[in-house]
């Protein structure tokens, strides 16, 4: 387990410039998606709104070439209101067009959903945002409606036993819906502080026995010669 990877084609190619080899070897093979294409890997694209999605669909704007429908719903401006504060609803639409187009569909839900003002997932009086997320059923419904899911856990990547514990109930959550579901744990570079190869390694250990591989974020292209010396490190490519 451990070994697919997934990223943005602009982190590979900022990975390539380091140590092409590298990057070749790590997401040069059909496991690794890439959100935009790289030579070898299955290619895949990012919707941050099922909207916008459905809209690009009926439009014809998707490449022939994308394999990959992903869905990541977040408290920011680019997933609309209304689908941050029903997330169940905005993953079942997005889920079942792309499926019903044949895309291998990924979702990556962030925990900070449930942080969005007047989101019926709000933390209760005295409960975390991680607890509230998991009581969500934000894990379960993506895990029903998707190939691949994503636990966005990288805040938590400097705490090795805290990562593994939130990533393993996300896994339990979601294998008790789908027991065929891929789960991946994201792992970044500067996840609100800047990250060290130890610590990206060190929570990738924590973990290996759970997922199925990781999401790896630059962070606007910060610190990528982190990340290439911690894939080096890795002896696993996405073979």
């Amino acid at each position: 387990m451990g070994a697919r990877w997934v990223t943005a084609a602009g982190t590979i190619r900022a990975i390539a410039e380091i140590d092409h080899d590298l990057a070749v070897r790590v997401f040069g093979s059909r496991d690794a998606i890439a959100l935009g294409g790289w030579p070898g890997a299955t290619t895949g694209r990012s919707w941050a709104s099922s909207v916008r999605f459905a809209q690009d669909v009926a439009n014809g704007a998707i490449a022939d070439d994308v394999e990959v429908a992903m869905y990541d719903p977040e408290h920011w401006d680019a997933t609309p209101p209304d689908e941050r504060l029903d997330p169940h609803a905005s993953i079942r639409s997005f889920g079942e067009l792309a499926r019903s187009l044949g895309y291998t569909v990924l979702i990556t839900p962030h925990p900070n959903l449930v942080s969005v003002p007047g989101s019926p997932h709000a933390p209760t009086d005295g409960e975390t945002r991680g607890s509230a997320y998991l009581r969500s059923g934000i894990v379960e419904v993506a895990a029903a409606n998707a190939d691949v899911i994503e636990t966005q856990a990288q805040t938590l990547q400097r705490e090795p036993d805290r990562y593994r514990a939130f990533v393993a109930e996300t896994v339990r959550l979601a294998r008790a819906v789908e027991p065929g579901v891929q789960v991946l744990s994201g792992l970044s570079t500067h996840p609100g502080y800047p990250a060290t190869v130890a610590m990206l390694r060190d929570a990738r250990a924590s973990v290996r026995d759970l997922v199925d591989g990781h999401y790896l974020s630059l962070a606007r292209l910060r610190l990528t010669e982190v990340a290439a010396a911690f894939l080096e490190g890795t002896h696993e490519t996405a073979t």
